[in-house]
């Protein structure tokens, strides 16, 4: 065996177990002011979580897939309750301000967003780490809009 203990270090990769993976409850207030309860992987991100329970807050570039870096704010919400959630890092934090700004993404000119509140959170950065958080979702965002014609 090398000084490395390389041997050692790759059968500890193989032998160990599947992640195991918590169902957490999260609660979205949506804008009609109806609350949905969901069951969702831990880890997840809010945005993820809804999404893959048929609610949309957002697209991301709103052409047809994902905000590519997650700066494009489209996807704020608010948090009610914290309980769960992973903290805020600096860049989210940025992403924030630059959307209300107006800052430029992606190279395009961009609207000023709504002004940022202290309890506001970007639903691609907020990881779900536990059960307990409460999202309202100011605004849903209908996929079909983008559509083409047939």
């Amino acid at each position: 065996m090398s000084r490395f203990g390389i041997r050692k270090r790759l059968r500890a990769m193989l032998d160990r177990a599947e992640p195991e993976y918590t169902a957490c409850n999260v609660t979205f207030v949506l804008p009609d002011g109806t609350k949905t309860v969901l069951d969702v992987e831990e880890h997840y991100s809010l945005l993820m979580a809804a999404d893959a329970n048929g609610i949309t807050i957002s697209t991301g570039r709103r052409a047809g897939g994902t905000c590519p870096d997650g700066r494009c704010g489209l996807c704020r919400v608010e948090v009610l309750d914290a309980s769960g959630l992973s903290a805020m890092k600096d860049f989210e934090s940025r992403s924030i301000d630059d959307h209300v700004a107006g800052t430029p993404h992606e190279g395009r000119p961009r609207e000023a967003g709504p002004p940022r509140k202290d309890n506001h959170r970007l639903g691609c950065h907020a990881k779900i780490r536990g059960s307990g958080a409460v999202i309202k979702i100011p605004e849903l965002f209908d996929p079909d809009s983008i559509k083409g014609g047939d």
